[in-house]
């Protein structure tokens, strides 16, 4: 973790165990303006990495990394669900918790569902459990096989999909629909009274998916921000002369 001079507070590390991709997130503090952004960001390139990640952000999240030199890399669909006692509905598959030994089995379908970029790895998976002060997780299981999976987290009377994966060899069956009813379930009673989701744009199964459940399209929507830097720059001291 670093503070800025402005007093914003920022994550980061090796994006996914990269020695050359970098995550930063800013987790409060002080203002995140420009020159926090270019701060946190000169570190990080200084310590040798050649590329930066930002974690999802909202429109006006992304402003100042904007002006910091940043660029849209992956854009996401934010989708918004009212939590009512007529959406909340029953699954057709039964759900149970997922235990340690279901975690390389989902993984494994995280890998068969998603582009590369957007593959979970263990410490993702991990990363996803503590995102929100509480968490949900569950999957579908046929005998020894896991056929898909969920984690669903709650912040106040705010919901959370984090995740949702299912073996293409288990589509279109009800399983993916019996984990989201599963945690809409959850999160409604336990006092939330909206959820929200992202997918990409180009993943028209789960949009239609969430848009069966009242899911709408929050405008806007999410974006991975990602800046290009050069190899560690060499910071010659003010006073020394130079050739």
């Amino acid at each position: 973790m670093s503070t800025t001079h402005s007093g914003a507070r920022f994550r980061y590390g090796p994006w996914r165990g990269s020695t050359s991709i970098a995550q930063v997130i800013s987790i409060g503090g002080g203002i995140v303006d420009h020159g926090a952004v270019g701060e946190i960001s000169d570190l990080l390139l200084n310590l040798g990495f050649h590329e930066i990640l930002t974690a999802a952000l909202g429109p006006s999240e992304q402003t100042p990394f904007l002006e910091a030199g940043y660029r849209t890399h992956e854009p996401l669909h934010l989708l918004e669900l009212d939590l009512r006692p007529e959406i909340v509905s029953q699954s057709s598959h039964r759900t149970r918790r997922m235990r340690q030994q279901d975690v390389a089995l989902s993984l494994a379908i995280d890998v068969a569902s998603f582009t590369s970029f957007w593959q979970f790895d263990a410490a993702s998976l991990g990363e996803a459990f503590s995102a929100t002060p509480t968490s949900r997780r569950r999957v579908v299981r046929s005998g020894k096989a896991v056929l898909g999976y969920a984690v669903t987290g709650r912040s106040d009377q705010t919901g959370f999909i984090q995740r949702l994966a299912v073996d293409p060899d288990a589509r279109r069956i009800g399983v993916g629909s019996s984990l989201i009813a599963d945690g809409l379930s959850w999160l409604y009673s336990k006092g939330a009274r909206s959820a929200l989701v992202n997918t990409q744009p180009d993943n028209e199964a789960a949009l239609s998916l969430y848009e069966q459940f009242g899911f709408v399209e929050h405008p806007g929507g999410l974006a991975v921000l990602r800046l290009e830097g050069s190899p560690p720059r060499l910071r010659c001291d003010p006073n020394e002369e130079t050739s």
